[in-house]
């Protein structure tokens, strides 16, 4: 079961990484998103397939960290660079501007919690 897992999640991920680098024709992929958001996803379901095919923990472990590090810089550049009113209009009933800083509050903690989840991986390698 898990084995399938994985490979679907090898295979999903490349048609759509495939689809966003154009290599697709039109029809057979329709993206309504900005092609670099598509081929992250696509490189995610990727990572997560070797990930789960891997049968050291060492090496399940390398990758999840690489992954989770890989979330905490989109996480961070969310809490820190993402240009104003981008997480605004979220939560109707909140003003703009307490909607925006909870927003970037919470992409700040989970680049936090992404980061530390990394290391204590990191950690576990090393013993």
């Amino acid at each position: 079961m898990g084995k399938g897992v994985a490979i679907l999640c090898l295979l999903a991920g490349g048609y759509v990484s495939v689809a966003a680098l154009g290599v697709l024709p039109p029809e057979y992929a329709v993206i309504h998103a900005p092609r670099g958001v598509v081929l992250g996803g696509g490189a995610l379901l990727v990572v997560i397939g070797f990930m789960s095919l891997a049968r050291d923990h060492r090496m399940s472990d390398a990758i999840a960290s690489m992954l989770l590090l890989a979330l905490a810089a989109g996480a961070g550049w969310l809490t820190f660079y993402a240009p104003e009113g981008t997480l605004s209009r979220y939560v109707p009933f909140i003003p703009s501007s307490v909607n925006e800083a909870l927003a970037r509050l919470l992409f700040g903690f989970g680049a936090a919690a992404s980061v530390g989840m990394a290391i204590w991986g990191v950690r576990r390698i090393f013993r």
